[in-house]
């Protein structure tokens, strides 16, 4: 089991298979988009394949997906079917805009890919295309229709809270009221964008709107590392599942057992620091596994405590982020 100097354990694995999205989510990239790395410093499906196997040796239990849009990614498919084939314990998920989502869905039922993350950050179609510049509002809610059909993935829906969202919230409670699915909000990290009326939303002020939604209980046995679980008894009918997540205002660095890797091949231990590893580099100069465990021990032994936030332009990409050198496309969410 891999586990840092702080006791934590480090057994889930982000995996950012391509830095190519189809949106232009504000928070994320500009519109103009990003400079996208040359085909050669992407890494290869089999290699992918390869660092998800030695990651599972050293104790990771645990894979998402992300990043840019991984269902853009070719190969995407044959990626996790060939991990699946060769690690059938492993709990394998994934984080989609759910553009793509709907030609996906055979093959990820068929795979066994179950957690589903999809983002949603408002039922209002307009500003659907405000915030991720593209108007393809229909598409992604009838694509969570047809995931929600199979009646087999366990589907979240991630939110990321503006000041809009909290004169939404009856939109969006309203629509997933009966649809057995986890609503998660999240407080958005300190990424600049081009619109200057966006303020940052604190998930006390969202959790004190929806105790006037109707009667919010914690679940406290049932937190994950990174969410604060509730269920809220909506308009006294509807039960909701609800999850939190505050990386601002209560950050759950002493609970982290994430590590990322890049879709460029580099391991980073914290989302917010500059901190990066190469394995992309001794993998392909056949240095061999052993010399990539090293690694991978030496960085989760210098693991920081927590993020440091250190706001600043990234003039990498054009993407203005906490992250220097990289843009939030770049890491995968």
């Amino acid at each position: 089991m891999l586990t840092d100097r702080y006791k934590r354990k480090l057994d889930y694995l982000r995996i950012s298979v391509t830095d190519k999205c189809n949106l232009r989510c504000i928070y994320c990239m500009p519109e103009e988009g990003v400079t996208l790395l040359p085909h050669d410093e992407v890494l290869r499906n089999e290699e992918f394949v390869h660092f998800v196997e030695i990651f599972h040796s050293l104790g990771v239990k645990k894979v998402r997906f992300t990043g840019g849009e991984p269902l853009i990614r070719k190969g995407f498919v044959d990626i996790i079917a060939r991990i699946r084939e060769l690690l059938p314990d492993i709990e394998l998920c994934l984080t989609t805009n759910g553009t793509l989502l709907g030609e996906a869905l055979d093959d990820i039922y068929r795979i066994k890919l179950k957690k589903l993350n999809i983002s949603l950050d408002t039922m209002s179609r307009s500003r659907f295309k405000e915030i991720t510049g593209r108007d393809n509002f229909d598409r992604v809610i009838t694509n969570i229709e047809k995931a929600i059909d199979y009646n087999f993935f366990d589907i979240k829906i991630n939110s990321v809270l503006f000041e809009e969202s909290l004169d939404e919230l009856d939109s969006l409670l309203d629509y997933f009221k009966d649809k057995n699915i986890i609503i998660r909000f999240i407080e958005r990290m300190s990424f600049f964008d081009n619109s200057n009326t966006k303020t940052f939303v604190s998930s006390d002020k969202l959790i004190e709107i929806l105790r006037q939604k109707g009667t919010l209980r914690r679940k406290e046995n049932v937190d994950t590392k990174v969410a604060q679980m509730f269920e809220l008894q909506y308009l006294d009918k509807y039960n909701i599942k609800i999850g939190v997540i505050p990386p601002i205002t209560h950050n759950f660095c002493s609970k982290c057992n994430r590590l990322r890797l890049t879709c460029d091949g580099f391991l980073k231990t914290c989302l917010h620091s500059s901190i990066e590893y190469d394995l992309k580099g001794p993998y392909r100069m056949d240095m061999g596994d052993e010399a990539l465990k090293d690694i991978i021990l030496k960085a989760v032994s210098e693991k920081p405590l927590r993020h440091d936030f250190d706001c600043a332009v990234d003039n990498n990409s054009g993407c203005a982020s906490i992250v220097s050198g990289r843009s939030m496309s770049k890491i995968g969410g």
